[in-house]
């Protein structure tokens, strides 16, 4: 099995996030991973879409949206426009999954629904023919403490996923991932790690580096496929 790597910017020097991006630019990473918090859903506020759109208009890097927000779908437009490629929402914030999932398939924007460690996977069962991607979260949302129950929460995605003949849905792990919680995750069966200190604030001074120490032998190649 391959596993792709995606830096969450989140973790870079809120200074400094143009630096970050072209580290991320000149390595192996599948996707720039973007959260986007308001304050209500997760405690923490982080950039918002002005600066999705500074980094559209910098950058040729696939860009991956996850939105930590109340309503998420107030932003789907918005996001669909600026031209990203990626978008996800949480399921327990959305009052409206169904008409965001329909304008993102419209658009050709890849659709994800994201699931707190606490929550169910019956939460999103009936939306997963719809996904191209589901993103277990690993710690609670604005949080990076690794919640090691999600891995059973993996395993049972993937045999699920397979039961029903979607083996293209991508399983995404995100939060509190580290040298020391990757290999146990991916052993799980995930296909992509979302990674922010353990790729910015890593002894690695190389994005290249970081990303290798993570995925190891099981490191995917990504450039040159078609991710939209």
């Amino acid at each position: 099995m391959t596993v792709n790597i995606a830096p969450a910017l989140l973790g870079a020097d809120p200074l400094d996030l143009l630096t970050a991006v072209e580290r991320v630019q000149g390595s192996t990473a599948a996707y720039l991973h973007l959260d986007v918090m308001d304050g209500h859903y997760t405690n923490d506020i982080n950039f918002g879409l002005r600066t999705i759109r500074a980094i559209r208009e910098e950058t040729p890097l696939v860009l991956d949206v996850h939105l930590q927000t109340l309503q998420p779908e107030r932003y789907i437009d918005q996001l669909i426009e600026i031209g990203v490629h990626r978008v996800s929402m949480h399921v327990d914030a959305s009052t409206g999954i169904e008409d965001a999932l329909k304008a993102l398939q419209q658009a050709g924007v890849r659709k994800g629904l994201v699931l707190n460690p606490e929550l169910p996977l019956t939460d999103l069962e009936r939306y997963l023919d719809r996904l191209d991607y589901v993103i277990l979260m690993t710690s609670r949302p604005g949080t990076s403490t690794f919640e090691p129950k999600v891995i059973a929460k993996i395993k049972e995605l993937r045999r699920l996923l397979d039961h029903r003949l979607l083996d293209t849905v991508e399983i995404v792990a995100d939060g509190g991932i580290t040298d020391l919680t990757a290999p146990e995750v991916i052993d799980a069966g995930i296909d992509t790690l979302v990674a922010a200190s353990a790729v910015f604030n890593s002894p690695d001074t190389d994005v290249v580096d970081a990303i290798t120490r993570l995925a190891g032998e099981h490191l995917h190649h990504p450039r040159g496929d078609d991710d939209r």
